[in-house]
């Protein structure tokens, strides 16, 4: 599926199918919703590349009939409306969809579309069992180029992706393949010949342009198998959290602290876990509960897969004389989560009733503190960037409601079924109204700042 993602279909030329080796026709026979190779996006003919219509770019993949869609945290992140297209039948579905889920720090995010059919879905494979230089598939739009569908090998396993702009976390146990991928394929599946996603597509290295050097990564299927079933539910991922700064070993090092791999605990929080524990700064990190450490990644991966509370058992070299040390974990603290921090809803907001779960304050009661909970700029009695002193604003939106992921903190509300709202009073009527009235759908007016430019948004919320 392409999630937030506009384009036309790329097609063969006749005679292409004859170009075909025998294993990668077979895959497309048994997966016909990706379309047949050398028949134009399955339509048999070729078909004009249309003017993009959405600003979104993103790849997704089925994982279940019911509905659940995976893809990429980067992808949604900060969206307003996600909406996916579905190629399971001969003309394209659009159907909007439901965040249900994001981690950041592993970079998956689970989608719900309610559809009136049993979807067909991709089998999660096993990455454990992939070596290298063997056949995978990279599916997505990339440069909204809708299933568009890339072949290479898996180049290399367990690769790290550092932090950068794009990707604000470490990603560990990463799949290298040269199956070319673009802006576009992010959350989109890397399959084998038997059609099991193995990876999930999610960077490419291109230094200095744009465009894929035959360098692609992949989060390996492993990391979805434990994530995304949690997601699925709604719930936060619970991570183990240390509370140390560490550093690898350099070969010189090494002889200095006299072990042949390990790390270096580079500093410790003064309120974390590791503080409450017999571990000390310059200790050396060689293994945890016998199982080596060779590189930082390793005790990350230890740390983050178990649950707060548990006791992790390091071993230890501290001034050439090994060592045990136990650690009771605590829980990874909200702001290392990557997810948006939840504001503070006043008390009056804790007790009221709001219509949809769509909470809303008057913007003269702004401060820059609200306005920093919500993740917008304001001063006192107004948002920078809109010229307005009076009116509603978003205040927060309930996880729960219809209008989760397409209204936003910070929304300025401006009508309700066509009809002007300028105070919370007059929301809640309207609101009502709407919600006891003959449609089944709700329309709301709304401007909002979007890379400093004023915008309006006209949003239809379905009612439950």
């Amino acid at each position: 599926i392409d999630v937030e993602v506009g384009g036309g279909t790329a097609a063969g030329q006749p005679g292409e199918q004859q170009q075909i080796p025998e294993q990668f026709r077979e895959f497309f026979r048994q997966f016909p919703f990706f379309g047949d190779p050398g028949q134009g996006g399955g339509q048999g003919q070729m078909q004009p590349m249309p003017e993009p219509r959405r600003q979104g770019v993103g790849s997704g993949w089925v994982y279940s009939a019911d509905g659940y869609i995976v893809t990429n945290a980067h992808v949604v992140a900060d969206a307003t409306r996600v909406t996916v297209v579905l190629h399971d039948r001969e003309v394209p579905e659009e159907v909007a969809a439901t965040v249900v889920g994001t981690d950041p720090r592993t970079e998956l995010a689970v989608l719900k579309v309610d559809v009136d059919r049993q979807l067909p879905f991709l089998r999660l494979g096993n990455s454990d069992n992939l070596k290298v230089a063997q056949w995978v598939m990279a599916v997505g739009a990339p440069l909204q180029l809708e299933q568009t569908v890339t072949v290479g090998v898996v180049s290399a396993k367990s690769r790290i992706l550092e932090p950068d702009p794009t990707l604000p976390f470490r990603l560990g146990d990463i799949i290298q393949t040269d199956a070319s991928i673009n802006p576009g394929n992010s959350g989109g599946p890397l399959v084998n010949l038997q059609g099991d996603v193995v990876g999930i597509n999610v960077a490419y290295a291109s230094p200095g342009r744009v465009g894929n050097i035959g360098i692609g990564f992949a989060i390996a299927a492993s990391t979805a198998q434990r994530v995304v079933p949690e997601l699925m539910q709604g719930r936060q991922i619970q991570r183990g959290w240390l509370g140390v700064k560490i550093e690898d070993l350099n070969a010189n090092l090494r002889e200095f602290y006299g072990v042949p791999a390990g790390i270096r605990i580079a500093g410790i929080d003064q309120n974390g876990p590791a503080s409450r524990s017999e571990l000390q700064v310059d200790d050396i990190v060689t293994g945890v509960g016998g199982k080596p450490v060779r590189e930082t990644y390793d005790l990350q991966r230890e740390v983050a897969d178990r649950a707060p509370g548990a006791t992790l058992e390091l071993n230890v070299m501290r001034n050439r004389q090994e060592r045990t040390v136990n650690v009771t974990l605590g829980g990874l603290p909200s702001e290392l989560t990557g997810l948006p921090a939840p504001t503070t809803p006043t008390p009056e907001e804790e007790t009221a009733q709001w219509p949809l779960g769509i909470r809303v304050m008057e913007i003269s009661d702004l401060t820059p503190q609200i306005g920093a909970e919500m993740g917008i700029e304001c001063q006192q009695g107004a948002i920078i960037g809109i010229n307005r002193d009076k009116g509603l604003v978003v205040r927060a939106v309930d996880a729960n409601s219809p209008a989760s992921g397409r209204v936003i903190p910070g929304d300025v509300v401006d009508k309700v079924n066509g009809n002007a709202v300028t105070s919370v009073q007059q929301y809640r009527e309207q609101m009502d109204a709407a919600v006891n009235g003959d449609r089944d759908f709700v329309v709301l007016h709304l401007i909002r700042v979007v890379e400093g430019e004023v915008v309006t948004r006209v949003v239809d919320i379905e009612l439950p």
